[in-house]
């Protein structure tokens, strides 16, 4: 019982409020963080080829978030699309899976933001010399992920970049994910495909002769959130404080360099950011 461990001595009392008890962040299962996530949106989250186990910055942060709150880490893969059913149903406790924190999520879930992104478009390298400008793609058709703003945020700047100035809007093609957005560019269905700058500089080093960035993101204000019930702050602040730790010890920038995120990290955690 609890009562059992913290008579024990005065150093477990201190220990067990600093790891926030478990009592107060009303977890699925007592001293273990439940932590949903679809793994395959590298380098945030991916199955790694070699080794066949779970990967990424995100993986990363949240073992490191957990020891610091002497949680185990328990990882439960699912599909994007299930993630927040998954929360709420009780699958989990949290969400990481490179999740764009927006108004709209935040009406049924809670963010502790921890990284920032931005979209932007890529073509065959051989269709490179066609496609020098991100507005080459007015009147064309962009693939990409439809459980993502991706979509939201090409028709946004088409509607700006192209419709506004008299060109034709580009057409956003949704797709199950990114990879099927790319197997659908190489297969000549797509011109261009949408992905935040980070997963499509890691695919780039993969396959460095089969893709061209064209032109700057679309915008530079996308902000990964960590998901939380709504009705469960303790764990969404608990969370929070202990990310702001790991960017305090220098952990957080450590695990960015590693990645090769170091242009998308935050200053703190910061709680339903996007406005």
């Amino acid at each position: 019982m609890k009562f059992i461990r913290i008579a024990v001595s005065a150093m477990a009392l201190v220990a067990a409020g600093a790891a926030h008890a478990d009592t107060k962040l009303n977890l699925v299962n007592q001293g273990e963080l439940r932590v949903l996530t679809n793994p395959i949106y590298p380098p945030m989250e991916f199955v790694n080829p070699d080794q066949g186990t779970l990967d990424g910055f995100d993986v990363d942060l949240i073992n490191a978030i957990g020891k610091k709150l002497n949680l185990d880490v328990l990882f439960v893969t699912s599909a994007f699309q299930e993630l927040q059913s998954g929360l709420q149903t009780g699958r989990g406790d949290m969400i990481i899976s490179g999740m764009s924190d927006n108004v709209k999520r935040q009406a049924s879930m809670d963010f502790v933001d921890y990284i920032t992104s931005g979209p932007i478009l890529f073509t065959m390298k051989a269709n490179a010399a066609q496609y020098k400008e991100t507005t080459d793609f007015c009147g064309k058709t962009v693939a990409g992920s439809r459980s993502t703003s991706f979509g939201e945020n090409v028709t946004g700047w088409s509607d700006a970049n192209c419709v506004a100035k008299g060109k034709p809007a580009i057409k956003f093609e949704g797709t199950a994910d990114s990879n099927a957005a790319r197997l659908g560019m190489k297969q000549g269905r797509y011109d261009a495909v949408v992905q935040g700058i980070e997963t499509i500089a890691y695919q780039i080093r993969l396959e460095p002769d089969t893709y061209q960035l064209v032109g700057e993101p679309l915008l530079s204000n996308d902000t990964f959130g960590m998901g939380f019930k709504k009705d469960n702050t303790s764990l969404r602040d608990a969370v929070a404080g202990a990310l702001d730790e790991l960017i305090k010890d220098g952990s957080y920038d450590a695990m960015l360099k590693k990645w090769g995120l170091v242009h998308n990290a935050v200053p703190k955690a910061v709680i339903n950011g996007v406005k």
